[in-house]
């Protein structure tokens, strides 16, 4: 690494500690503004699933303890208890096409249905939590970038892809480089659908119709591209629980930060209306890629 590229590191490093910090206090600061009844919430829960087919879905991408800039990893231990909470209190994990039948076809599901979602395709996904998906029998889906498969050691190999899909794991989209598709033109759009899609097919010997924006970005040539391709269902990384309030290809994400701790993520659970501390995720994300590819 050369001399200007520590320098860089370092300077954005200070500030990637300085946001988080900002973060942490703004949070901590709303959250003890606000009170919820316990009772209430869960009756709200109830109805809420039942009658507006809204369901909490919960974004990650790293689960790993691993020393360096974190800005989306939630380590392991944390990780193992909020899965453990989830099965001591009988919460039912869902596929993502039962996920796409409750909300579009209005089927009923239990109400404390949850779908987990992954993004990127780390090779934590396999080593840290595939494992305690396993111990708990647990659905959950994973969008997969293609471009990254079987490079170096920080993401998937695609026989572990291969896996974890014959094993109650759903594999969707999430393009081929992780680009903001709302800065392509609608051709370069459509091939970033297309190539992963088909990567992902031969990989899984599966349909592939479930796509996560990168950063969350996306436009209307994105969902035209979608719905030629065969998509059927789009997310993003707005917070709150998902609903067709934007529509099918626009359906939101909770996302699970490091700083959380059982109860923040309890109140995701249990609240449609949780107090949310409105996060820079898309600058997050982007800086997050931008220091990885120093090394």
């Amino acid at each position: 690494m050369s001399k200007l590229k520590k320098i860089l590191l370092i300077i954005v490093t200070i500030l990637v500690i300085a946001l988080c910090l900002m973060i942490i206090k703004d949070y901590y600061k709303n959250y003890k503004n606000v009170a919820y009844s316990k009772e209430l919430t869960k009756q709200n829960v109830v109805k809420d699933l039942q009658s507006n087919n809204q369901i909490p879905v919960l974004m990650y991408h790293e689960i790993d303890d691993s020393k360096g800039i974190n800005l989306m990893k939630v380590n392991k231990e944390a990780f193992k208890q909020q899965m453990k909470y989830l099965k001591d209190n009988k919460y039912n994990t869902l596929t993502i096409d039962e996920f796409y039948d409750c909300i579009v076809n209005n089927k009923k599901v239990p109400s404390k249905s949850v779908l987990i979602t992954f993004d990127d395709g780390y090779e934590d996904d396999y080593k840290n939590v595939y494992p305690i998906l396993k111990k708990y029998n647990f659905h959950a889906t994973m969008f997969i970038i293609t471009g990254y498969l079987d490079k170096g050691t920080v993401y998937l190999k695609s026989n572990e892809v291969k896996e974890m899909s014959d094993n109650g794991i759903d594999i969707e989209g999430h393009t081929v480089s992780h680009p903001y598709l709302d800065k392509l033109t609608y051709n370069n759009q459509l091939k970033q659908l297309e190539e992963s899609k088909i990567k992902l097919e031969n990989v899984c010997k599966k349909t592939v119709r479930f796509i996560a924006y990168p950063y969350g970005a996306y436009n209307k040539d994105t969902i035209n591209a979608e719905k030629k391709l065969g998509y059927i269902m789009g997310f993003t990384t707005n917070g709150k629980w998902a609903n067709l309030s934007k529509g099918v290809y626009a359906l939101n994400r909770i996302y699970i930060f490091p700083q959380y701790d059982l109860n923040n993520f309890k109140e995701r659970l249990d609240n449609p209306n949780y107090s949310q501390v409105v996060h820079p995720i898309k600058s997050i994300e982007a800086l997050y890629y931008s220091v990885r590819s120093w090394y």
